[in-house]
């Protein structure tokens, strides 16, 4: 049986600007900021977490659904996940997925501008590839 190959592209991985209105003190989410949000452990350890809860849907399989869908993250300044937004998806339950996974995670090292610990959003990119037999 085919399986999920997952891959995140650390250099996909981007901060993108957004206003949210959620937070009444200070509602600013920064582009740029002086220490990017960090999962807990780095990207080794973020690409072991979703490769150990992502589940190829079966809808996807079945379709030899393969790319890339992009997930937008609002990090708050304590580290929560309070938003996602799927940026680009590929349906067929590839896009609620990585939702459904992303709600899972722990928080994460929030970002920090001028010493302070800010609201950010980052883009990450989840690949969905179905294994290729070797031809040996």
């Amino acid at each position: 049986m085919k399986k999920l190959f997952l891959l995140i592209i650390t250099l996909g991985f981007s901060v993108t600007i957004a206003i949210a209105q959620s937070n009444p003190k200070n509602n600013e989410v920064y582009e740029q900021v002086d220490q990017t949000p960090e999962y807990p452990g780095g990207m080794p350890a973020l690409v072991d977490f979703i490769g150990k809860n992502l589940k190829y849907p079966s809808e996807a399989h079945k379709n030899k659904i393969e790319g890339k869908v992009l997930v937008k993250l609002l990090i708050e300044e304590d580290g929560t996940i309070s938003e996602t937004e799927i940026m680009k998806g590929l349906g067929h339950g590839c896009d609620q997925e990585v939702t459904r996974v992303i709600k899972l995670m722990p928080k994460w090292k929030p970002g920090k501008k001028d010493n302070a610990f800010v609201r950010t959003s980052l883009v990450l990119p989840v690949m969905f590839a179905l294994e290729r037999k070797s031809s040996k």
